[in-house]
């Protein structure tokens, strides 16, 4: 009976022991699938019914050519008569997105890219009789290094637009 009892003795010790050294990770292993679960959705209502709905998760930002995080450029009010720039000084820019838009009225612009000290600008001539409901959009080339772009809001002052202007 005493080695029995002893035998009895070590595999209570082995196994509280091993309890001791795995509840940890089993703990930590629930947090995770609780943390995981509820980031995912909620539960139906119903007991029987498992499916998750799912959450409003926010889908990151597309990567760029460059492999950078594209950021969107906010809008800038250009007043009639007045120019505005925006510049590109990284190389890995390689082309350039133009938006422009009223709220209604005529838009009357002229866009040009500055490419480098010593290049000739590049220049267009934007009219629109309705920039609200035709905004012009268009794609630039921005080759070799710096470049700006000027926008000339060539209209009268009672004709302001919104520009916006972005690394694609």
């Amino acid at each position: 009976p005493s080695f029995l009892q002893s035998i009895l003795f070590t595999m209570k010790f082995v196994f509280a022991i091993s309890l001791f050294l795995i509840a940890p990770a089993v703990v930590d292993a629930f947090a995770f699938n609780e943390a995981k679960s509820s980031s995912l959705g909620s539960l139906s209502a119903f007991p029987g019914d498992r499916t998750r709905q799912p959450a409003n998760i926010p889908a990151p930002p597309a990567p760029t050519r460059a492999g950078s995080l594209q950021a969107k450029s906010p809008e800038v009010t250009v007043q009639g008569g007045s120019l505005k720039t925006w510049a590109f000084s990284s190389p890995a820019v390689e082309r350039v997105q133009v938006v422009l838009k009223t709220d209604g009225r005529p838009l009357d612009a002229d866009v040009e890219l500055w490419a480098g000290p010593d290049n000739t600008p590049h220049k267009m001539r934007i009219y629109v009789e309705n920039g609200a409901d035709r905004p012009f959009s268009a794609v630039m080339e921005t080759p070799r290094g710096p470049n700006t772009i000027a926008v000339r809001n060539i209209g009268q002052l009672e004709f302001p637009m919104a520009a916006q202007i972005e690394a694609v």
